[in-house]
């Protein structure tokens, strides 16, 4: 028996694609794999049960491995657990297939938990579609009340064959998916057909079926029960559509047929990836959900194919089946049975739509607004590799390297040379542009194994960022010593987080001229110290800030949550965590504006930098460089060039004094209908 404890560093922690991942490559291994969180455990080869374990980015997990080919075994777990699908990129690319992989691992980004947010924007090549009404409603309770239930044995032997019919379509999608180019989607779809081969969901209907249930009531129960004990919400769809089509094979419930030619809108309670993988990619003209999410897996497909999504419907009793209509995914609007003057207005956005997309498509370059006012487009980045992903995409140097990645999930703390090392890596692929150097963000829900904090009742609020780091220096010593190395290699900073006080800045800046003097003497490379801008408190005393700091950078994520008492991955006040607020849009002027008086350069580092409607306000405040995920590199390069300063500052005037986040958003939805365009 061998072991390893290991953080879990995919930025999403480990959701269905990861989990399907694993067991994929497991099922190549000849030893026994099983995953230990506290006393949680699961087979590794068992989606349904990793996904149980509900591990979060930064989660902690012994991998617990026997056999053969155990050391292989755990570096597989560790290799997904720290890259997620990207472990399939590396494997396609060092199989000669680079530039198919590099495409894939920008396809490959998944939308759960923190990260979500930074990729979720995707420009649909048309926000209105024109298609034919596809209910994908089941007549289930109907089907069962006519079902005649054999024996015990006789409903497991259907129960199988079911199984075996499920997991024989999902391998036709998959080589669909597959020739299609569809990588995600082809992801999923792997998923779905372990899921339902899954040992533990076979044993819980085999109990069910000696209990009384027929084989399609255990199925459907089982697979409702793995639902409502889902982590992550917006993934129980997936569950419960795995035992909706097991059932379905039981009941002899055919599917409706597609009118062939003619694009087809799909609509329902919820969509699963199943769904929209019966349909062929150029027949597919959007999916209306009663109740679904921008994080479910059927609105991360739609964005991915450049469809439009409405994931909050409300009621579709109204809504005919085979009835045309426009879909507006931005207006969230179906308009049955339009008029020829209604399908003719609605062609013309379309084609509109299709110009904005091959634009955007134009040449990676510097990028200037239409009055000639220079942008500089970062990437944040947690790994070397990453740094280099997002330079091959234009980022023009890294704004977020997030250093606290090589502290989580480990028995040790890295030493100065390990971080040293991965910082000049990825200060060299910046490409002689910036990558700043963000010292270790922990503590709140990024806890270490090799230092232990107290237990806090509110950890939001408690110890965290550069309170860690100067309750224990040598710590952050060490970081700076690694950065003023990496410093001799490329262009390099470093910034400060969650900082609230002058003193905690004056603090850490006293110890880099020492480490510095003692490193180099006279002669040391610059390294810029940065305050992170992510507290109320921050903001609030940023001109105090700004004369002990070399620049700022506005961390959004993290600001908003504070500025408005919502936590944004909590559902309950979702509606309220906006960062269009005025409370919000004020703060950051009053940010920029210190900056400005000290000059100062300030950028934004959190999802605001990526969101086409906050773009022309942190214009407007003078923020000229913009940090994001490297996938919304292109999109936000096009907003720019589309904007002129001019423009942008009327816009913040005007929001400043609106009363709420909605009132900004209607204002600027319409003001910038043209600026994607």
């Amino acid at each position: 028996m061998k072991e390893k404890t290991v953080p879990v560093l995919c930025p999403n922690g480990i959701h269905i694609s990861p989990a399907g991942v694993l067991a994929k490559l497991l099922k190549e291994i000849d030893a026994a794999v099983e995953l230990r969180v506290g006393e949680a455990r699961a087979d590794a080869r068992d989606v349904d049960a990793v996904l149980r374990l509900a591990l979060p980015h930064g989660a902690a997990v012994t991998i617990r491995a026997e056999g053969p080919e155990a050391d292989k075994a755990i570096e597989t777990t560790e290799a997904v657990l720290r890259e997620g699908t990207a472990v399939l990129t590396k494997q396609a690319a060092s199989a000669g297939g680079a530039a198919a992989a590099e495409e894939e691992s920008v396809a490959d980004m998944d939308a759960d938990g923190k990260d979500e947010d930074e990729q979720a924007h995707f420009l649909a090549v048309s926000p209105v579609r024109i298609g034919r009404i596809r209910r994908t409603e089941d007549t289930l309770d109907q089907a069962l009340a006519h079902y005649r239930k054999g024996s015990p044995i006789e409903e497991a032997h259907r129960f199988g064959a079911a199984v075996e019919a499920f997991i024989a379509r999902m391998h036709r999608l998959i080589q669909a998916s597959e020739e299609a180019g569809e990588t995600r989607q082809q992801g999923i779809l792997e998923a779905y057909s372990m899921m339902a081969d899954a040992p533990g969901f076979h044993a819980e209907v085999s109990r069910a079926i000696k209990d009384g249930m027929s084989a399609p009531e255990a199925a459907l129960s089982v697979k409702e029960k793995s639902a409502a004990d889902m982590f992550v919400k917006t993934r129980a769809v997936d569950q419960r559509e795995i035992g909706r089509s097991i059932a379905r094979i039981l009941l002899g419930l055919l599917e409706k047929p597609l009118q062939a030619g003619e694009p087809v809108i799909l609509v329902g309670r919820e969509i699963s990836p199943e769904l929209m993988a019966r349909v062929p990619r150029a027949l597919l003209a959007g999916i209306v959900e009663e109740e679904g999410s921008l994080a479910g897996h059927a609105a991360i497909l739609a964005r991915s194919r450049g469809i439009p999504a409405i994931c909050d419907y409300g009621s579709l009793d109204k809504v005919e089946d085979g009835a045309l209509a426009i879909l507006d995914g931005e207006a969230k609007t179906l308009r049955l049975h339009p008029s020829e003057e209604e399908l003719r207005e609605a062609r013309a956005v379309m084609e509109k739509a299709q110009a904005t997309a091959r634009r955007q498509a134009e040449g990676i370059g510097p990028v200037r607004t239409l009055d000639g006012v220079r942008v500089t487009l970062r990437a944040n980045a947690g790994t070397p590799e990453a740094a280099a992903e997002a330079a091959q995409m234009g980022a023009e140097g890294i704004g977020l390297f997030r250093s606290e990645l090589f502290f989580l999930g480990r028995d040790a703390l890295p030493t100065e040379d390990e971080q040293a090392e991965a910082f000049t890596a990825a200060v060299r692929a910046a490409k002689g542009e910036l990558c700043v150097i963000r010292t270790m963000d922990i503590g709140g829900d990024k806890q270490l194994s090799a230092l232990p904090l107290s237990a806090e009742g509110n950890p939001a609020l408690g110890l965290r960022g550069i309170r860690v780091s100067l309750a224990h220096p040598e710590l952050l010593r060490t970081q700076l010593r690694a950065a003023l190395r990496a410093a001799s290699a490329g262009r390099a900073a470093v910034m400060l987080p969650m900082v609230t006080a002058v003193g905690e800045l004056t603090a850490a800046r006293a110890m880099l001229e020492e480490e510095r003097a003692a490193l180099y003497g006279s002669d040391a490379p610059d390294l810029p110290l940065g305050v992170m801008i992510e507290t109320p408190a921050a903001a609030l005393i940023a001109d105090r800030l700004a004369a002990h700091a070399d620049f700022f950078s506005v961390g959004t994520n993290d600001l908003v949550q504070y500025v408005l008492a919502a936590d944004r991955t909590n559902l309950a006040v979702g509606g309220i965590y906006d960062p269009l607020h005025p409370a919000v849009l004020r703060l950051i002027q009053l940010t920029a504006e210190a900056a400005q008086r000290s000059s100062i350069s300030v950028s934004v580092c959190g999802e605001m930098a990526a969101d086409p409607l906050a773009v022309p306000l942190l214009l407007g405040m003078g923020i000229r460089t913009l940090s994001m995920a490297p996938v919304s590199l292109a999109h936000i390069r096009a907003v720019c060039r589309n904007l002129s300063l001019a423009g942008a500052k009327r816009f913040l005037a005007d929001v400043l004094d609106m009363d709420g986040p909605a009132d900004v958003r209607a204002y600027l939805e319409k003001k910038l209908e043209h600026v994607a365009s």
